[in-house]
């Protein structure tokens, strides 16, 4: 299937990623999301839960950076084994598996009172060793705007969360076959551009995005708000919903 064909490429590009390699991967990962589809009776399933028919894109793009201590702000039964796959924060160090099969736990500092100060905090103190998630190509501005950002999409997520009901067993088991449905192909993906990109959505935008200040900050308004339409909040609201009730 579709990740099978990227994680060959993977075995075989080894070290740091070079540019070429940047390009061949990038190529690989393209080809996995047209090979990953899902299946007859799933498009009939999905279509009967709801999503939208960019689902795989929608979803990815919500879980590409969630933790465990995200999930358990939907769910506070989540386990550290949850079947939520994510990016691995490790990415810059080439680390073999790029997107990781449980949303990890982060332990963060205690030295605010407030979410929000020590989430701040947390961001500043790891923008420099490599274990955020994000890579080496993000400054420290940028790096604090996609923790804001994704926080806040999540809490958008959050409010669509109660309203998804009766969906069946067969969506939930179409929704959650990430290795299938193309949600582990786009992120592996987007892990894929963290090696050598500041991707801030998966959509193609004909131009990449400038680097963050002042003046182009409305260019990244724009480019952050993408997914904050109602389809697409819902996609991520009906996938957690599904990932998340066995516990």
């Amino acid at each position: 299937g579709g990740p099978r064909t990227l994680r060959w490429y993977q075995r075989r590009v080894r070290g740091p990623p070079t540019m070429q390699h940047a390009h061949l991967i990038a190529a690989a990962a393209i080809l996995a999301i047209a090979m990953s589809a899902p299946t007859q009776s799933c498009k009939v399933a999905l279509w009967e839960s709801g999503v939208s028919t960019r689902f795989d894109e929608t979803v990815a793009h919500a879980i590409h950076s969630i933790t465990l201590n995200d999930l358990r702000k939907f769910n506070p039964r989540v386990p550290t084994a949850n079947g939520v796959p994510t990016v691995n924060r490790a990415i810059a160090l080439s680390p073999k598996d790029r997107v990781v099969r449980d949303a990890p736990e982060v332990t963060l500092p205690e030295d605010f009172t407030t979410h929000a100060m020590r989430l701040f905090d947390n961001t500043l103190a790891h923008a420099t060793d490599r274990s955020d998630g994000l890579g080496d190509n993000w400054n420290t501005l940028e790096r604090v705007a996609h923790m804001l950002h994704m926080n806040d999409l999540w809490a958008r997520v959050g409010q669509e969360y109660p309203t998804i009901q009766n969906v069946s067993d067969a969506g939930c088991a179409c929704i959650t076959d990430t290795g299938v449905n193309g949600i582990e192909a786009r992120l592996l993906w987007i892990a894929e551009q963290y090696t050598h990109d500041t991707p801030i959505s998966l959509h193609e935008w004909g131009t990449k995005i400038p680097k963050l200040t002042l003046s182009t900050w409305p260019e990244w308004k724009k480019r952050l708000a993408y997914y904050y339409d109602t389809p697409s909040l819902k996609d991520a609201a009906v996938y957690l919903h599904c990932a998340l009730r066995r516990f």
